[in-house]
């Protein structure tokens, strides 16, 4: 790929091989973008993946960053003909998994910490193994009806990677994620969205597209300071005691009401149940 100059800016953006990243208002899009192999995952879109999260991350003014995939599916998780599968791996120390894991395992937190909202479209029929993770890394999911979810089967005798053992389990529960990754049992959308997996369905693939530029309209006009601190809230709010949350909110809040955004909502909103829109 070439690098651009200037990170997070617009007007210079790497001219990627395996995924796009464009930047719309408030909003990134980013897609893998390797069609032909089920947008599967290799060591080069590992790579562009994390550059383009980097890019991401260090714009200012974001709200949002949409994941999707090009193409008839999201991602078919992991490419089997590279060393993401142990295959043409010349590395003979016992430790090449794990050295190659955690190398994969990068691009999962780096779209797990990005202090946006992501949101990932959940296109075609298929999502699973590192696809499923990259699409659990995320704050929320949108699914078409016709997706299928699942873990590697145990009976390949690995381990399911990618984050999912910990990511499942606080979406759907220990009992639901041990029977995904045991029994590696096919979840389909309407399961999917009944155990939590997923937060919507859309019909189609075209119908999916359409919610995501509703989404877009939607989170384009929200101020970005307060998104990214309702996010930070929400997550610590996971891990917090009930006092500590409540301070912790009295502190963010307080500083969102000195904000400028704030007190232009504020005003829009009182002025519009004076005139009785609301």
């Amino acid at each position: 790929m070439k690098i651009g100059t200037e990170m997070g800016t617009g007007d210079d953006l790497p001219d990627y091989a395996t995924v796009t990243l464009a930047f719309e208002g408030r909003i990134a899009r980013l897609t893998l973008n390797r069609p032909e192999r089920l947008n599967a995952l290799n060591p080069e879109m590992l790579e562009e993946l994390l550059d383009a999260l980097d890019r991401v991350r260090a714009r200012s003014g974001l709200n949002a960053l949409f994941l999707q995939g090009a193409g008839r599916l999201f991602s078919a998780g992991v490419d089997l003909d590279t060393p993401f599968f142990m295959e043409h791996v010349e590395d003979p120390s016992v430790f090449s998994g794990t050295r190659l894991l955690n190398a994969q395992h990068r691009v999962i937190s780096a779209l797990f910490e990005q202090e946006v909202v992501t949101i990932a479209a959940l296109n075609g029929h298929a999502c699973g193994g590192g696809g499923l993770g990259l699409a659990m890394a995320c704050d929320m999911r949108i699914s078409v009806r016709a997706a299928r979810f699942w873990m590697v089967p145990l009976m390949l005798d690995v381990i399911q990677d990618f984050g999912l053992s910990w990511l499942a389990q606080r979406l759907i529960g220990p009992s639901r994620a041990m029977q995904m990754a045991v029994l590696g049992q096919k979840i389909d959308a309407d399961t999917a969205l009944s155990w939590g997996l997923v937060n919507e369905l859309a019909d189609d693939a075209a119908a999916l597209s359409e919610r995501m530029d509703a989404l877009a309209v939607q989170i384009e006009g929200m101020g970005s300071d307060a998104l990214r601190m309702m996010k930070l809230i929400l997550r610590n709010g996971e891990r917090s005691d009930l006092r500590s949350q409540l301070g912790i909110e009295a502190v963010a809040n307080g500083l969102t009401f000195q904000s400028e955004e704030f007190r232009q909502k504020k005003s829009d909103y009182l002025d519009a149940l004076k005139e009785g829109r609301r």
